[in-house]
């Protein structure tokens, strides 16, 4: 049996406007997916540049600490140029670079030096910069 439909004026298309609709629904958000995951990886990136900028300043902490202590050597002068720019030679620090300043305080006849490592990494708005302070009593 076939239907015979006598008006066909009152049949409207539904299905390419809401095709259209859900096309255009699925483009936003992919769009906003692909935002969010830019805003993310520049994110990581920024993290990834902080820790190495932590680990400069701990490494020139540490190597200040190591000139006090080795009483092998006469000790450098405690100043504000105690280390400038520190080479740094591991692959992960490569591209940072490192001040450490001194100062010295006496207490009660204790020599107390304050060692103040600062280390920066990467360059313009992806620069980052940590500072580490340690006090030593050698």
């Amino acid at each position: 049996m076939c239907l015979k439909i006598k008006n066909k004026a009152h049949q409207t298309g539904f299905g390419l406007p809401s095709a259209l609709f859900l096309i255009l629904v699925m483009i936003l958000l992919v769009a906003g997916l692909n935002q969010i995951n830019e805003i993310n990886a520049a994110a990581y990136g920024r993290e990834w540049l902080s820790m190495r900028a932590f680990y400069g300043a701990e490494s020139g902490a540490q190597t200040a600490a190591v000139y006090a202590l080795n009483s092998s050597q006469a000790m450098v002068t405690c100043d504000s140029s105690f280390i400038s720019n520190l080479n740094l030679t591991a692959s992960g620090l490569s591209q940072c670079s490192v001040d450490v300043t001194c100062t010295q305080q006496t207490v009660e006849t204790q020599i107390y030096y304050t060692f103040t490592s600062t280390a920066s990494c990467g360059s313009g708005v992806d620069e980052a910069t940590r500072v580490i302070q340690t006090r030593l009593r050698p």
